[in-house]
C-alpha cells in the first residue's frame, strides 16, 4: 500500500533544495510589535548598550521572531500556494492528501541575528515515508529549513516533519461523523 502513494517521482524530491530567498529586513518597529505582543522585553533586543556589554556587536533580534518570519504563510493566499521556497506545496502528493499536521520539529540557534541584518532562507527535503496512523495512511515529509545571515552563516536550523493524510471524505469517514 505504501508503494502506491510513495512513488518514484515523490522519492525523487528527497535532497531537493529551494533557491536562496531574501527575507524582509526585520525593523526596530517589528521588534517593538513583537515585544508588545509577547511581553518579552529582553534588553538584548531593546538596548544596544546592554547587548554590547553582554558581548554582542549590537542588539539582537528575538530568536522566536527570526524563526517565525520566514515560515509564516497564511493558508489560502497566493503566496502560500506559489512561493518557490515552500517545497511541501510543490510535492506531487495524491490529490486527496490535503490534511496537513505538524509531526514534530527541532530548532537550533547557531549564530545571533542582529537588527537590520539581511537574512535569507533555504529549505531541503530530507525524507519522505508513509506510515499508518489513526487518520489513515500518512505521508511524512521531513524537511530542513535554514536562515542565513549576510555572510552566509547559518543563524537558525530547523528540522521538522509534516504528516499529510487523506481528507476525511477520502478516508472512509464522513465529515458529519466527526
Amino acid at each position: 500500500m505504501t508503494d502506491a502513494i510513495i512513488t518514484a517521482e515523490l522519492l525523487g524530491w528527497i535532497g531537493r533544495k529551494t533557491p536562496l530567498r531574501q527575507l524582509e529586513i526585520i525593523s526596530a518597529a517589528d521588534v517593538r510589535r513583537y515585544v508588545d505582543a509577547t511581553g518579552d522585553a529582553n534588553p538584548l533586543w531593546l538596548d544596544d548598550d546592554f547587548a554590547r556589554a553582554a558581548g554582542y556587536r549590537a542588539r539582537l533580534l528575538p530568536p522566536t521572531l527570526v524563526g517565525w518570519v520566514p515560515f509564516s504563510f497564511k493558508e489560502g493566499t497566493e503566496r502560500a500556494s506559489s512561493d518557490p521556497s515552500d517545497l511541501r506545496r510543490q510535492l506531487p502528493l495524491p490529490s486527496e492528501y490535503t490534511n496537513v499536521r505538524n509531526a514534530g520539529s527541532e530548532t537550533e540557534w547557531v549564530e545571533p541575528a542582529y537588527l537590520g541584518d539581511q537574512l535569507a532562507t533555504q529549505s531541503t527535503i530530507l525524507d519522505i515515508t508513509a506510515r499508518p496512523g489513526k487518520a489513515g495512511l500518512g505521508i511524512y515529509i521531513s524537511q530542513e529549513e535554514q536562515v542565513l545571515n549576510t555572510q552566509q552563516q547559518v543563524v537558525l536550523r530547523r528540522r521538522h516533519t509534516l504528516a499529510v493524510f487523506p481528507d476525511r471524505q477520502f478516508a472512509g469517514v464522513s465529515k458529519d461523523a466527526q
